[in-house]
């Protein structure tokens, strides 16, 4: 993680010149060879990618993978995602791989964005957790937490936050947005969390969505999601559990 001095950026740390990270698994080659022979199990590679020099990495393994398998629907997964350039996004979803972003960091953290600032600069830190730049590109978006690493883990935060792309004041009463170009809508927060998600696992045809034939298992909440102001969504309630077609919570 780059808060940690540990991710593979594109470019030296600022406090560190002539380091720009550790290259934690670097070897091309084995990369290529791994994500050739997962892709011939009918497998996708989930890789965490930290820093925009490990995208880049990734993304070059993986379209040479595509080359000797000649399958361009692996559906490779890259999550954190946390610096990615124009260039790495196109290719994104060009090779047809999945970014798992995570709005829950998006935010002015004031810890975390003192410490990006101080490493890789204030240009770079306020790009941070590109989202909406992925779906213009194309890419099958899909959310994640990093629970239980992280302890925040909340579907109503996670889509205020891609929205708003702050923190709800009760976590953080300051001024927390960063890179509000990156605000996404509604309902692609909605389908980063279902449809997008059962692509992702090679489940659509039983997953994501409610559609007869498919796995009934949902969550009501008391607001609607689409359409109520969005300071009623962070703050909804879940008033019932399905799963399997079977009501197993009732508030």
């Amino acid at each position: 993680m780059t808060e940690a001095h540990t991710g593979w950026q594109n470019q030296d740390y600022i406090d560190q010149p002539g380091y720009h990270g550790v290259e934690r698994f670097n070897d091309h080659d084995k990369m290529v060879q791994l994500i050739a022979e997962a892709d011939k199990e009918g497998l996708s590679v989930h890789v965490h990618s930290e820093g925009g020099g490990a995208t880049h990495f990734m993304l070059g393994c993986i379209e040479d993978a595509e080359k000797i398998t000649g399958d361009l629907d692996q559906r490779n997964v890259l999550a954190h995602l946390h610096f990615v350039p124009d260039e790495d996004i196109r290719r994104m979803a060009e090779t047809g791989s999945v970014p798992a972003v995570a709005p829950l960091w998006c935010g002015k953290d004031p810890a975390a964005y003192a410490q990006d600032v101080k490493y890789v600069g204030q240009e770079l830190a306020d790009l941070s957790y590109p989202i909406k730049s992925f779906f213009d590109a194309g890419a099958n978006v899909v959310f994640h937490s990093d629970f239980p690493v992280s302890p925040l883990m909340d579907i109503k935060v996670s889509i205020y936050m891609a929205e708003t792309r702050a923190f709800p004041k009760y976590m953080y009463p300051g001024d927390t947005q960063r890179g509000p170009e990156e605000a996404i809508t509604r309902e692609q927060s909605l389908r980063a969390m279902t449809v997008n998600v059962a692509h992702a696992w090679r489940q659509e045809h039983r997953l994501g969505s409610i559609e007869f034939g498919k796995i009934g298992n949902m969550t009501v909440c008391d607001c609607d999601f689409l359409h109520d102001d969005i300071e009623k969504v962070v703050q909804a309630n879940i008033i019932a559990t399905i799963v399997d077609g079977e009501e197993v919570y009732k508030a």
